[in-house]
């Protein structure tokens, strides 16, 4: 069976990204603190045994992708962003840790660089299992990348948060005092790590499970308000932009981005007056309906007096008479009926006298 190019994009995004962070843990094994002259045999083995399990398991998650591509199903998607993410945070925490205590001068195109390479594969990866491009009509489409859109800026807001970790400015080396002012606590960066790592594993399948169940054609019927921007506003627009706003103010630390800083403010903002807009719509909305449930037992009163008014105008009696009059006319109307009857009877008998 041929593989499709769903299968074969996502394949090779994720095998290049763990190839090239376990470059990234070799080469701090060989030029770690101790000074080895290259990487230990169980290092090496620990890496070729996760790496070859991650593909076993990535062999039979990704069929199960392809074949809820067109239904409103995620969750072998679901799976397999768990799975991927989950051991590339585990490589990243011993990224991290070496770094953090690693005594040559830093090299700041090495960490920028694998900071670029996750700001590439994870967003990629994200739209490839959306599935987006199987969805029929245009118009949901636009509307469907458009949401996109917002869940790959929240990844990369994410991103640099979990890369001023490994990023650094300057050297160690540079004296007590430099390395005190630039570096945060331990716990601190602990507390960082792990909670952008969940972020990283959360936000994207609430996304993906949203857009799978209201992205694709045939579905009818009111939609369910969505979970992911609430959740994005909490968790990306307030926390991130409080964490940030820690870290530049109280540790003095440069290695936070204002421009993120200003994307949080600005989404904060456009966010909420959009819910308060909402918000005023429905009530809007609700007292609409309710002043349409009243009218129409008020109107019936100024009908039927409107209708007296003519009738007295017109000199016809009101409603209340109106079974005596018709009592009366039904003994005039029995009358004339006969008439009708009697009236063919006079030309018959004259033609058969004459």
């Amino acid at each position: 069976m041929v593989p499709t190019p769903q299968v074969c994009v996502s394949t090779l995004v994720t095998v290049s990204t763990m190839a090239v962070v376990d470059l990234y843990l070799l080469e701090q094994s060989m030029l770690g603190v101790r000074g080895l002259s290259g990487p230990s045999v169980w290092q090496c083995a620990a890496v070729l045994l996760g790496d070859v399990g991650f593909l076993l398991a990535l062999r039979f998650v990704s069929a199960g992708v392809v074949s809820e591509a067109r239904s409103p199903r995620r969750g072998f998607a679901n799976a397999l962003w768990f799975l991927f993410l989950s051991l590339l945070q585990l490589k990243l925490f011993f990224v991290c840790h070496n770094y953090r205590q690693e005594r040559r001068p830093p090299d700041p195109l090495a960490r920028k660089t694998l900071t670029l390479l996750l700001s590439i594969c994870l967003p990629s990866l994200f739209l490839i299992l959306t599935g987006a491009d199987h969805m029929t009509p245009q118009r949901r489409k636009q509307e469907v990348r458009g949401r996109l859109l917002w869940v790959v800026v929240d990844l990369l807001d994410v991103l640099d948060l979990q890369a001023g970790l490994w990023e650094a400015q300057g050297g160690s080396t540079a004296g007590t005092a430099g390395a005190t002012e630039q570096r945060l606590p331990i716990w601190a960066e602990g507390l960082v790590f792990f909670y952008c790592y969940a972020l990283l594993l959360l936000l994207p399948c609430v996304a993906l499970t949203e857009l799978g169940a209201t992205g694709l054609p045939g579905q009818r019927g009111p939609r369910k308000e969505a979970l992911y921007p609430w959740l994005s506003l909490v968790t990306i627009n307030i926390f991130t932009l409080a964490l940030r706003g820690t870290g530049m103010l109280w540790y003095r630390d440069p290695r936070v981005s204002t421009v993120f800083l200003g994307k949080n403010l600005l989404a904060l903002a456009v966010k909420l007056s959009s819910a308060w807009e909402r918000h005023k719509q429905e009530r809007g909305a609700a007292g609409a309906e309710t002043v349409a449930g009243a009218e129409p037992g008020d109107s019936t009163l100024p009908s039927q007096s409107s209708e007296q008014g003519e009738g007295q105008a017109q000199g016809k009696a009101p409603p209340s008479h109106y079974h005596t009059l018709s009592r009366s006319q039904s003994h005039t109307l029995s009358h004339v009926s006969l008439e009708p009857t009697a009236a063919p009877l006079g030309p018959s008998f004259i033609s058969h006298e004459l």
